[in-house]
């Protein structure tokens, strides 16, 4: 009974985030003036994105493997691609995508409860990515002048929590290194059954290496697909788009919407708006990405899993 009441909690919070999302997007689009764009779109900057979009994928789906390898389990690429997307695909639901820790449950049997721990600690790294980038686009826009240009000013508490927030994500991996013995008898005796496997990894500087590094790319990937979709709808310079399009991603970080829907157009329709950009011009823009960067990769997961039927022969062990 407990059990259901939870899950029935959830969905309902899911369900309103969903709501929230579906508004805001309502809102923002029912009020452009589309005609502005028709035959204005160049194509091409949307195909570079989606070039982009499928090497962005790639250097996280080889993580995604070397992570299971770390485990001892061996699984081919197209496991692999399916397992993460299609965990994509159950991310998109949720708030900050914090649905993707079901992505080991698209894998053979194996020890998916520690699994589970490395995605926690994988997302943990993306979100200090972006956090990363957010900081160094923040701090370009004050001493560059280019706020100057723009009617919007950061406030103070911004530079300040920012920081702070980075030093959060980072610190839970750090935890994981250095592992206090304190902390850890705590967790032992807290953590539930087959979850206190989690405690007994150790994450090694190497690995955090990896992980840092390959979100850090992963992340600029991202942002550069967001600046080829800006291109495609109008003129705008790489410095703009790479500085603005970070502080975007660090407002879609809010657990409002689900997948960060809602969140992120409408924060980029603020941001770019105050520098003069068209609110038609951004949300095509950011939309655009979404489809081709999220959506179009978790569809093709999800439809892949269920051709497959990987849940029900999740049982089998790869060699």
């Amino acid at each position: 009974m407990i059990h259901m009441r939870s899950n029935a909690m959830r969905w309902f919070r899911y369900s309103i985030s969903l709501i929230l999302a579906v508004g805001v997007l309502a809102v923002l689009m029912g009020r452009q003036r589309w005609g502005d764009l028709t035959g204005q779109v160049d194509w091409r900057w949307l195909i570079g994105a989606g070039v982009l979009s499928a090497g962005y994928w790639f250097i996280r789906v080889a993580r995604w493997r070397w992570m299971i390898a770390m485990e001892g389990l061996r699984i081919g690429w197209g496991g692999a691609w399916v397992s993460m997307l299609a965990g994509l695909g159950v991310g998109l639901i949720t708030p900050v995508r914090s649905g993707e820790i079901v992505r080991p449950m698209f894998l053979p049997k194996g020890p998916k409860a520690r699994l589970v721990g490395w995605v926690v600690i994988e997302r943990m790294f993306d979100l200090s990515a972006v956090l990363t980038l957010g900081i160094l686009g923040l701090f370009y826009m004050l001493f560059s002048g280019l706020l100057l240009t723009a009617d919007v000013s950061v406030p103070p508490w911004v530079l300040v929590i920012a920081p702070l927030l980075l030093a959060c994500t980072l610190g839970a991996p750090l935890l994981m290194h250095y592992k206090p013995e304190g902390l850890w008898r705590i967790l032992a005796r807290v953590l539930p059954g087959k979850a206190k496997q989690l405690a007994d990894a150790r994450l090694t500087w190497r690995q955090f290496g990896i992980f840092y590094t390959v979100s850090v790319l992963a992340e600029s990937l991202s942002l550069l697909s967001v600046f080829l979709c800006l291109s495609s709808c109008g003129e705008i310079s790489l410095i703009t788009a790479t500085c603005l399009a970070p502080v975007i991603a660090i407002g879609s970080l809010l657990p409002a919407g689900p997948g960060g829907f809602g969140i992120r157009e409408g924060s980029a329709a603020l941001v770019f708006g105050a520098f003069g950009f068209p609110q038609q011009m951004i949300l095509a823009a950011y939309l655009s990405n979404t489809l081709i960067i999220l959506v179009i990769p978790a569809a093709i997961g999800v439809a892949a899993a269920w051709i497959s039927d990987v849940t029900k022969t999740s049982s089998q062990t790869v060699a």
